[in-house]
């Protein structure tokens, strides 16, 4: 995840707006330590898939997501429901596209499915536990 686009064959646009937001913010907290990560990760995994797959592949607008998130002090097990969220809206208008519109007979691009192995306790049931109490 955050490395290559399936749209995208150069780093994605958006992570070339994202990237030095994240590194500004990591500034502004006082501790760029995910950004350089982030920096550093990028380098060695773009240079060992060229070595390994002869591919060139490039940071997407998810990489620098958790350095940005970590920076504004969000939590890291929100980091997954953030990305969720930001996609609700395309994944809703794939869905309505499918469902209502005259889409291709199969579509060009699906995502992975996930199945939630937790415990569910019912949405009349669940109740909220404070983190601390945890």
């Amino acid at each position: 995840m955050g490395l290559g686009h399936a749209v995208y064959r150069t780093i994605d646009p958006r992570a070339k707006i994202l990237a030095p937001m994240s590194r500004r913010m990591g500034e502004l907290a006082g501790d760029t330590h995910w950004y350089e990560l982030s920096e550093t990760l990028a380098e060695k995994a773009q240079k060992a898939f060229k070595e390994k797959k002869g591919a060139e592949i490039y940071p997407n607008v998810d990489f620098y997501s958790a350095s940005l998130l970590n920076a504004m002090k969000i939590a890291s097990d929100l980091f997954t429901p953030i990305f969720a969220i930001s996609r609700v809206a395309g994944w809703t208008a794939h869905v309505i596209e499918e469902q209502f519109a005259t889409a291709a007979e199969k579509p060009s691009l699906y995502r992975p499915t996930a199945a939630y192995i937790g415990d569910y306790c019912g949405p009349d049931e669940c109740s909220f536990i404070d983190i601390d109490s945890r």
